[in-house]
């Protein structure tokens, strides 16, 4: 009984295996040298700082003609929208949308990747009795999508292919 059920797990994990099945990884840039432009608020700022020198692997520079790509980061933009109310009128539940617009060029100013909106709305249930918890709650919503739109972010900068970085 004991080896069929080794033999059982066995067979799925090469099945598994065996499909492609592959968790998503950090996405790898073709280029080395990132310059980051724009006024970012402190937190943003520290996740696209931390998302491409420890995930992605490149190196900031201080300059924009030292980098291979300049990427031109505009501020998140955080907005909240009734959704539904109850019978006595008062709001039971919110959309909560964040929006990332950034834009990536050379260090010769060509440009790379044109202007680009990544869009994240959540749904957030909203109750009175429960003030500070669903504001603390709404907060760690706005943290997760802004989490979201930076690795989004990374995706569409790792598909770039500056001619720089693609000379040997």
């Amino acid at each position: 009984m004991r080896s069929r059920r080794q033999f059982l797990m066995a067979g799925s994990a090469l099945l598994l295996a065996g499909c492609g099945f592959q968790l998503r990884g950090a996405p790898h840039l073709a280029y080395q040298k990132v310059y980051l432009s724009g006024n970012l608020d402190h937190d943003l700022d520290r996740e696209v700082r931390t998302a491409l020198t420890r995930d992605a692997g490149v190196t900031l520079v201080s300059r924009p003609d030292q980098a291979d790509v300049v990427v031109y980061v505009s501020p998140l933009v955080k907005d909240k929208q009734i959704l539904t109310l109850n019978a006595q009128g008062t709001v039971s539940q919110f959309t909560l949308l964040s929006r990332l617009r950034f834009r990536a060029a050379d260090s010769s100013g060509e440009e790379l990747l044109p202007p680009t909106d990544i869009t994240i709305s959540r749904l957030f249930n909203y109750n009175d009795v429960q003030i500070l918890a669903k504001q603390y709650e709404e907060q760690l919503l706005y943290k997760d999508m802004r989490h979201d739109l930076v690795q989004q972010m990374l995706r569409r900068l790792a598909a770039l292919k500056p001619k720089a970085a693609a000379s040997p």
